[in-house]
């Protein structure tokens, strides 16, 4: 079984899209791939993909990295069409799982350390910025690019890294919707470098070390 990690950013294409804060996952992408010396993206008709070999938990994984070009609402149209690129076709895999131990949390954490992990990484606007959130499976909320993934793969059983976005200053904007598409603020450009290194923190940890463990690390840390 293929031990290759898929990781993709959720954003928008084109210039007046750069730095908005629906934008975060291109953006954290983009960083991870700088970071990690990854080649330059090669662009699809609809996404924009790098890959790299890495050593991994127990033998060597190729990490793909993914920018859907689809415009954010149709986000899935890209990730579908990478995994049957790829020859994975997304099912619920019929192996053990941990159940959390929040009561009020009925998500169930997959151990899939040695199979294919498909991460997407994405803007939220119901967390704090600077916080990030490991989750795996459970609905779209109101994200119309998760929405649509979860669409196109029959299956919510994928790993999501949330961003936040949420501030003081959405209280500026009449809509949601307005919100995440503006600009990040200065302030909040000064602080996302942290951001963006704890991001890839937790994704070489995901090479690394495998999901399990990876979340056992990380999801004490970020709630701190």
């Amino acid at each position: 079984m293929s031990s290759d990690i898929f990781i993709f950013g959720l954003g928008n294409p084109g210039i007046e899209y750069k730095f908005t804060r629906h934008n975060f996952g291109f953006i954290a992408v983009d960083s991870f791939a700088e970071t990690n010396s990854f080649p330059d993206f090669i662009n699809k008709k609809n996404y924009a993909i790098s890959s790299k070999s890495f050593l991994g938990l127990t033998d060597k994984r190729i990490i793909y990295l993914i920018k859907p070009l689809t415009f954010m609402n149709l986000s899935g149209i890209a990730v579908k069409e990478v995994l049957k690129k790829n020859n994975i076709f997304y099912k619920k895999p019929d192996i053990q799982i941990n159940k959390s131990d929040n009561k009020n949390n009925k998500n169930e954490l997959i151990d899939i350390d040695n199979g294919p992990l498909i991460i997407v990484i994405h803007d939220d606007l119901d967390l704090n910025y600077g916080r990030i959130k490991i989750k795996y499976g459970g609905s779209g909320g109101s994200h119309n690019g998760i929405i649509s993934i979860i669409n196109s793969l029959q299956s919510k059983e994928f790993l999501r890294l949330k961003l936040g976005t949420n501030s003081e200053l959405r209280n500026k904007f009449r809509t949601g919707a307005d919100y995440v598409l503006s600009r990040f603020s200065k302030d909040e450009i000064k602080q996302m470098p942290e951001i963006l290194r704890m991001l890839n923190d937790i994704i070489i940890s995901f090479i690394n070390d495998g999901l399990t463990k990876t979340m056992n690390k990380f999801n004490s840390i970020l709630k701190g």
